[in-house]
């Protein structure tokens, strides 16, 4: 199980977003914007974040920028987007951002991309150096 936040401002998405997170076996907190998912984050560590990029109060963009300065390590980052263009993959990209998921999200792609991201995140506690 991964413990995932999910941030996300349309509220239909965030709600479909979440059951499928939580019939994939995951645990989900939810935020509305970028503003939120500052406070959620603080609240508990988190495997994975997945974050739209356009919102209001703090967009994806100025979310992963806040992110990255609390210098602890950060969880696989995703963002979730209707629009993708070269634009937002190359700033994604210059950011270092894990993964840009396109709208409407495909329930395999992401199904494949958290179990990429839970055997990540197992190997991180096994690998003894």
């Amino acid at each position: 199980m991964l413990k995932i936040l999910l941030i996300e401002d349309d509220s239909f998405v965030q709600f479909s977003l979440k059951k499928l997170l939580e019939c994939f076996g995951h645990e989900v907190m939810v935020a509305n914007n970028g503003k939120d998912g500052l406070v959620q984050y603080k609240k508990g560590e988190r495997d994975v974040i997945l974050c739209d990029i356009d919102m209001p109060a703090l967009d994806g963009f100025q979310f992963f920028e806040q992110l990255k300065q609390s210098n602890k390590k950060l969880p696989f980052f995703s963002f979730i987007s209707a629009y993708v263009d070269t634009k937002i993959i190359q700033k994604s990209s210059e950011l270092g951002v894990d993964c840009i998921i396109k709208k409407p999200v495909d329930q395999e792609i992401l199904k494949v991309i958290l179990l990429a991201m839970k055997r990540k995140h197992m190997s991180d506690y096994t690998d003894i150096a």
